[in-house]
C-alpha cells in the first residue's frame, strides 16, 4: 500500500482507487475523464472544502458551467 498524501483526493475529493473506477466508466461511456476531473470534480471539491456542504443550487451551477466547456 502506498503511503503519503493522496494527491487525487486532495485535488478532487476522490480516493485514487475510486478515481480509477470513474476513469474507466468515463472511457466506457466515451467521456473524457480529464474533462470530468477539471470541470466537475475539482470545482465540486473546492466548494465542499469551502462550505463543508454543497447546496443543490450551487451544484447545478457547477454542472451548468462544466457543460458549457464541452
Amino acid at each position: 500500500m502506498r503511503k503519503g498524501i493522496d494527491s487525487t483526493f486532495l485535488h478532487y475529493g476522490v480516493r485514487r482507487e475510486d478515481m480509477a473506477l470513474i476513469e474507466q466508466s468515463c472511457q466506457d461511456s466515451g467521456i473524457d475523464a480529464e474533462w470530468l476531473k477539471e470541470n466537475l470534480l475539482k470545482p465540486y471539491n473546492e466548494e465542499r472544502n469551502n462550505q463543508n456542504v454543497v447546496e443543490e443550487k450551487k451544484l447545478a451551477k457547477i454542472v451548468k458551467k462544466a457543460l458549457k466547456n464541452l
